[in-house]
């Protein structure tokens, strides 16, 4: 079972972000769950230095392990983040960031597309998706509820040139993400060890 997990930082933790024993200690924790992880990263302002948060897609066994992997978390423990969103995540893409092939020096954004209630029929099919978008598809899933697995939206991770490339694509998909009232764009980098 997958699950999305995007961890909104709290004010005034800047400190906490710039302690490397705490950032050891995330990337130790982080390692125990190397082989289930699909993407992850830390979300950034606009000036593509301040941390606002960290994405995890990943797989774990069941619900209760996934609400364990953020109360355990050592940014979690620490106080860094302010609220989580978790979600289960329907992979639709079927492979990890790390199997993307773009190229490495253009900018990456995280967009989070949600409603109330997702779509009828199931998710917004990857065919159904403009060419251009597909090729610069890092992740593409279907996010659903915890509890009943009801459809609520969708998220991508996108390489573009720049945030108004990223916008562009984003209007030919108008039509398939209208049914998500709320969308939320972050600048996003690759996670890992540096």
């Amino acid at each position: 079972m997958d699950f999305f997990v995007y961890s909104r930082d709290g004010a005034g933790t800047t400190a906490l972000r710039d302690d490397d024993e705490l950032l050891e200690r995330h990337w130790s924790y982080m390692d125990q769950f190397a082989e289930s992880m699909i993407a992850r990263g830390p979300t950034f302002d606009t000036d593509r230095e301040t941390v606002t948060g960290s994405l995890h897609v990943l797989g774990l066994p069941s619900v209760d392990a996934a609400h364990d992997f953020v109360a355990c978390e050592p940014n979690n423990r620490a106080g860094v983040y302010a609220e989580h969103s978790l979600w289960r995540f329907e992979n639709l893409l079927g492979r990890t960031m790390w199997e993307f092939s773009g190229a490495p020096d253009e900018p990456r954004f995280l967009v989070i597309a949600r409603g109330e209630h997702g779509p009828r029929g199931g998710p917004m099919p990857l065919e159904s998706l403009s060419a251009p978008l597909r090729e610069r598809l890092i992740l593409f899933g279907a996010l659903s509820a915890l509890d009943d697995a009801q459809p609520v939206g969708v998220a991508l991770a996108v390489q573009a040139r720049d945030r108004a490339a990223l916008e562009t694509l984003l209007e030919e998909e108008r039509p398939g993400l209208a049914v998500f009232p709320e969308l939320e764009i972050h600048e996003w980098e690759f996670g890992g060890r540096r």
